[in-house]
């Protein structure tokens, strides 16, 4: 058994290839199956729904058919991703811990492609769902901030639940009564540098478990219908003017061709926020507070296009006059992911309003669901500090740790935000020599941001007969 578990582990740490598939037949099938869909509402006396109106494929210079990641990397990427979702009494095993479920259901095919193993394609439906749902999490953001990545090289990337950003401004429900959420993106990627203003992507990310067609270069109808939900999804929010706001919408097919096969479309903009000083006002230094009186109600003017007259709908929208509040807001919004992944309680709650769940983290955990920033880990050179969890794999006891550098964590930790942005950024070189020539035992992930994600083995640990 401790053979199978280290396998796995080696498993976790191979590069290999994702499929990406992007193409302007992708495209077609996706409009043509909104037309569909808008077609069957206007029949039932239904108005159709609002999408993103031009989607199209991603540029081969931005993105290639194939992606190289290891396993663990996608995992660390879901890590990060769920962070700050939940905001419950269970963070800990049950949000950043969240991706260890998965670290027996990815492996490596035959052509050497990353793909599902036996036991990620058990039958039961229930698993089938939530390894849909959270692993295309994985999947979706890792593809997405590589292409945001190639659009702003010299940058660094931070994902931000789109949900616990909006609850600071804006009510997510449709009303009191109506408990039905606004359409709005998943997530938010921040391609930040110090010293130029922050450049914003909308994402939305799907998941499937459509085998594949027969029938050569057919799309699948589960993939199109997901990718079409994202355009909804993507339309509900703008940051400044309608339709000017980068989005990216995903959907990866688990049994796809050959193995996991992520397809994903674009609808072009760009959304940049006003520069921040550090030290001045509205630096992410300074508290912030849950915004008031944000218009919400047909917030979104749609000027005339396409034979349409002018109009204003309802969505999330940023006006001009709210971008600076905006931009501090995911500064802070983001750096407490940072602190979530290395052990939340205190750390967190200082960077989240009220209405985002600030006391979630001022109050004590339950056992065995709590997260403190109390281990560290030695890596080529450099310490990381952040919190650990012990499971098992059979009969094998796995240790995981994810963190931040010693030295980026420390100004994260005292409300530094800035300052860190400076050190992080300087830090990237340090931080991609670390994986070249640390002798880690096991699979572990660095990221630009500081964050690090590790799994070793645990010395047997043998117990005396009483």
């Amino acid at each position: 058994m401790a053979k199978t578990a280290r396998q796995t582990l080696n498993t976790l740490s191979r590069s290999t290839n994702i499929h990406v598939q992007s193409t302007a037949e992708l495209a077609a099938h996706v409009s043509s199956a909104a037309v569909t869909f808008d077609k069957k509402r206007r029949e039932k006396g239904q108005a159709p729904v609002r999408r993103k109106p031009e989607l199209l494929p991603i540029q081969r210079t931005e993105c290639n058919r194939a992606i190289e990641l290891t396993p663990w990397q996608v995992l660390h990427a879901v890590a990060r991703g769920y962070a700050l979702a939940g905001q419950g009494m269970g963070r800990g095993l049950a949000e950043h811990w969240l991706s260890l479920k998965f670290c027996e259901a990815l492996g490596i095919n035959r052509v050497g492609s990353m793909d599902l193993t036996d036991k990620g394609r058990t039958p039961e439906r229930w698993y089938k769902a939530m390894q849909a749902r959270e692993l295309a999490v994985g999947f979706g953001l890792a593809v997405a901030e590589h292409i945001v990545q190639q659009r702003y090289p010299d940058h660094v990337t931070s994902i931000v639940d789109t949900s616990t950003v909006l609850r600071a401004g804006w009510p997510l429900n449709v009303s009191q009564r109506n408990k039905s959420s606004r359409p709005r993106p998943d997530y938010l990627i921040e391609a930040w540098k110090p010293g130029e203003p922050s450049k914003i992507t909308l994402v939305a990310c799907r998941g499937n478990h459509q085998k594949p067609s027969k029938r050569a270069g057919r799309t699948r109808s589960t993939t199109v219908q997901q990718l079409v939900k994202d355009a909804e999804l993507t339309e509900g929010m703008h940051i400044g003017p309608w339709n000017t706001t980068p989005a990216l919408m995903l959907s990866t097919e688990l049994m796809g061709q050959g193995g996991i096969v992520v397809n994903i479309l674009q609808a072009r903009g760009e959304a940049v926020l006003p520069l921040r000083t550090p030290g001045a006002p509205g630096n992410a230094d300074a508290e912030i507070r849950d915004k008031s009186g944000i218009p919400y109600p047909n917030a979104i003017h749609i000027p005339a296009h396409d034979g349409e007259r002018a109009r204003t709908v309802d969505g999330f929208r940023v006006a001009e006059s709210d971008l600076g509040w905006f931009g501090q807001l995911l500064a802070r919004t983001g750096a407490a992911n940072l602190t979530a992944l290395a052990g939340g309680g205190p750390q967190t709650a200082q960077y989240l309003t009220t209405r985002q769940g600030r006391q979630h983290y001022d109050v004590p955990t339950f056992a065995a669901t709590s997260s403190v920033d109390d281990a560290d880990i030695q890596v080529g050179g450099t310490k990381f500090v952040g919190t650990d969890h012990v499971f098992r794999m059979g009969s094998v006891r796995i240790e995981a740790f994810s963190g931040m550098a010693e030295h980026l964590y420390e100004l994260i930790k005292n409300g530094r935000v800035e300052e860190y942005r400076q050190a992080a950024f300087q830090s990237r070189p340090t931080a991609q020599r670390t994986h070249e020539t640390g002798r880690w035992n096991g699979p572990i992930s660095f990221h630009d941001d500081g964050t690090v994600m590790a799994l070793s083995v645990l010395p047997i640990r043998r117990r005396q007969p009483r």
